[in-house]
């Protein structure tokens, strides 16, 4: 309540987490410098395409749906006019001194020391890319992501980011980016069964192997990761992974 009074703005939250559960406290939570003015979202439907012989059209089958991807949009600037984002500990929540404090910030008028050299913004760029994008040694993966922004919330991993430097001091240093950030959601494959409207704990996915298909790659695309694909061949009876012909059908039981 009292934020609004002040106009302070509730900041987009990125929360970044070691694990795909997401069951663990993010190991930090980003409080974005400024609100996004827009973002952009592209859904995928994945198809495999048959032609019959002596036919000119291609008869598409559906395969999956891809997860979201979306677009933002991020703005650095330690020219002083803005207030600084904000990267915590944990969940993040702010207690009564950072309401405080941005309160401060707010009513603070933004006069620039002509005299005193800007900070520039290159150490808080690099930090937000590797907490995004930085690749972790014991889980072999980059992080995974909590995007939240008034009602919108997306799990997910950071896909690309192109950095793009647009005001510079005298020596050349930069002290504003916009950083375009493509997120991929993520989805775990109970939860997927879920919306999917496949309640039956028995319900196991079923693929009729193609050309070029092998189980690994199909196991990980299905699972969201590479342990299951000996699991699957034991399921289905199979002397060997790589031993498998065109039209055999697969069988994908659901994780436990």
């Amino acid at each position: 309540m009292i934020e609004g009074l002040f106009g302070i703005i509730d900041k987009m939250r990125i929360e970044v987490f070691p694990t795909k559960e997401y069951a663990e406290p993010p190991n930090k939570t980003i409080f974005v410098q400024l609100n996004p003015e827009k973002y952009s979202m592209k859904h995928n439907v994945e198809f495999c395409e048959n032609q019959a012989m002596g036919t000119s059209g291609t008869d598409l089958r559906f395969n999956r749906i891809e997860g979201e991807e979306v677009s933002f949009e991020f703005f650095f600037d330690s020219s002083g006019i803005v207030p600084p984002g904000k990267i915590k500990d944990g969940k993040g929540e702010d207690s009564l001194l950072d309401t405080i404090g941005d309160i401060a910030s707010t009513l603070k008028p933004a006069i620039v020391n002509p005299f005193g050299e800007v900070e520039t913004v290159e150490k808080e760029v690099e930090e937000f890319k590797n907490l995004l994008m930085g690749y972790d040694g014991e889980t072999h993966q980059t992080a995974y992501l909590k995007l939240l922004w008034g009602g919108y919330n997306l799990s997910c991993r950071l896909k690309s980011m192109d950095i793009e430097y647009t005001l510079f001091r005298k020596d050349g240093r930069p002290i504003r980016a916009k950083v375009t950030c493509v997120f991929k959601g993520t989805i775990d494959y109970k939860l997927m069964v879920a919306k999917e409207n496949k309640s039956s704990p028995d319900l196991t996915h079923e693929r009729t192997f193609k050309m070029n298909d092998n189980l690994p790659r199909i196991s990980e695309e299905i699972f969201q990761s590479n342990n299951y694909y000996i699991d699957v061949a034991k399921y289905n009876k199979l002397m060997s992974f790589r031993q498998l012909k065109v039209g055999q059908k697969i069988k994908f039981p659901p994780l436990k």
